[in-house]
């Protein structure tokens, strides 16, 4: 579900406005009574280029994206590779899980 200040990419191009598909913008405004967003796109000096009425249809999560794009890579790995991926993947899952002491050890901080 697409809230304010959620980053969020555009599913396809807006020429009209310079925008292409992929493009970063922060939705500013959600309209209860339909599936449409403002959504502020900023340039990369980081100042507001656009702001846009859109459809639920335009837009995305950005990490819907992201998701969806390593699936698409990781479908074009061969087995070994994707086993080595799998084992990154589970050691940063660790990491997290973990806060590192100056001495480089991790330290297992119990939820309990």
């Amino acid at each position: 579900m697409i809230k304010e200040l959620d980053i969020v990419t555009l599913t396809r191009d807006i020429k009209t406005y310079g925008l292409r598909k992929g493009s970063r913008g922060a939705v500013v405004q959600c309209y209860q009574d339909s599936d449409c967003y403002e959504v502020e796109f900023t340039t990369g000096m980081g100042k507001s280029s656009q702001v846009l009425t859109l459809s639920k249809l335009d837009i995305q999560l950005e990490r819907e994206a992201i998701q969806a794009r390593v699936v698409e890579m990781l479908n074009s790995l061969p087995e070994d590779v994707l086993a080595e991926v799998r084992d990154f993947a589970e050691f940063l899952t660790q990491k997290e899980h973990h806060k590192v002491d100056g001495s480089g050890l991790f330290i297992h901080f119990s939820n309990s």
